[in-house]
């Protein structure tokens, strides 16, 4: 490597990031937005929303999850890790627990998210 090259950043990501499908409109929201699931992994999601001037860096927001089967809501808390441009948004959750598998398990069963990509 000569001395005008960077090495490239470490990835810091703890879980590794799988994509996400068109699935069913209005199925997702986040802080009140609907959303469009981009990637998902166990520690967060990438969503794009079309108004993302509306939500900050490092604001708690909540998402929702709807599941067609129980026709009911689900949610978890989580807060914007990054805002794009394009409107796309990083957004982490705060439990990493049980509630979050169960909430990925809403999206994996609504087809909003796959295991195999």
């Amino acid at each position: 490597m000569s001395s005008s090259q960077t090495p490239a950043a470490p990835d810091r990501r703890r879980h590794r990031r799988k994509t996400g499908s068109d699935g069913e409109a209005g199925c997702l929201t986040v802080a009140g937005l609907p959303a469009k699931l981009v990637d998902w992994s166990f520690g967060g999601l990438g969503l794009s929303v079309e108004q993302p001037n509306r939500l900050a860096v490092n604001e708690a927001v909540e998402l929702r999850i709807f599941d067609q089967e129980q026709e009911s809501w689900e949610a978890l808390n989580g807060h914007i890790r990054r805002i794009e441009a394009d409107g796309t948004l990083g957004v982490a959750f705060d439990d990493d627990g049980e509630n979050t598998v169960r909430v990925l398990l809403r999206l994996l069963n609504n087809r909003l998210i796959h295991i195999m990509s």
